[in-house]
């Protein structure tokens, strides 16, 4: 077990340790050590920081997949049920439907929906737009969607979920998370503040900050395969 690791109920909670090797800290100079940069320098400066995190995570994720595969999404499913058995059984819970090495949250999906809890995949309706969630049940189809993904069909009911199951890239210690850059889960979240996120990770993909910005939404939690890691406490 992590040192820093503790028990909490019947499932690990844990802060992970403070190595990274993505360390925004030593990628952008401290503000004293320069000139005030212009605001285009500032955003050049994220976007290239935020570009060397993800290329990063993204072999974390691969080498965690195919180190992990299965086992991992099933562990991931039985820290997810502790976590989130005694929410009211009417909430809609919403997922997703895994592409590329996601960890795969269909073990955890299928345990929800035996409890009773009705469950919800995104449709990516545009670019720059929230996402829209649509009711969907095991067994029901999927047609295709955008970026590769794969969505309800049309005639599918829209609902609003009252907590979110989420992808990411990389999470760090305050729960943020680092998607592929396309914002769709922040701006469902701006949307509507009452959701609960999740995020559903290989704990391998925790870095020590994700180069978080005021438009960025914090998660509750991070479901990973060893554990549930809260944020932080400050």
């Amino acid at each position: 077990m992590n040192p820093g690791s503790r028990h909490h109920g019947a499932h690990l909670i844990y802060q992970a340790s403070e190595d990274t090797n993505v360390n925004a800290a030593e990628a952008v100079p401290h503000p004293s050590l320069s000139a005030p940069l212009a605001p285009s320098m500032v955003i050049d400066r994220m976007t290239n920081l935020k570009t060397a995190i993800r290329a990063n995570a993204k072999r974390m994720r691969a080498g965690a997949s195919e180190m992990l595969g299965f086992q991992a999404a099933d562990d991931a499913a039985t820290h997810g049920m502790q976590l989130l058995e005694n929410l009211d059984r009417s909430s809609v819970i919403g997922a997703y439907w895994p592409i590329r090495d996601e960890l795969d949250p269909r073990f955890l999906m299928q345990q929800l929906e035996k409890a009773g809890f009705s469950l919800a995949l995104p449709e990516v309706v545009a670019k720059d737009k929230a996402l829209v969630f649509r009711r969907w049940g095991l067994g029901d189809g999927l047609v295709p969607g955008m970026f590769g993904t794969e969505q309800p069909s049309g005639d599918a009911p829209i609902v609003v979920p009252d907590v979110l199951i989420v992808p990411l890239l990389a999470f760090d210690g305050d729960c943020y998370r680092l998607g592929y850059g396309a914002g769709h889960y922040d701006r469902t979240l701006a949307a509507h503040p009452h959701i609960k996120a999740f995020g559903f990770a290989y704990g391998a993909q925790f870095v020590e900050d994700v180069a978080k910005e005021a438009h960025d939404w914090p998660l509750q939690a991070v479901i990973t395969e060893a554990g549930t890691v809260l944020p932080r406490v400050k």
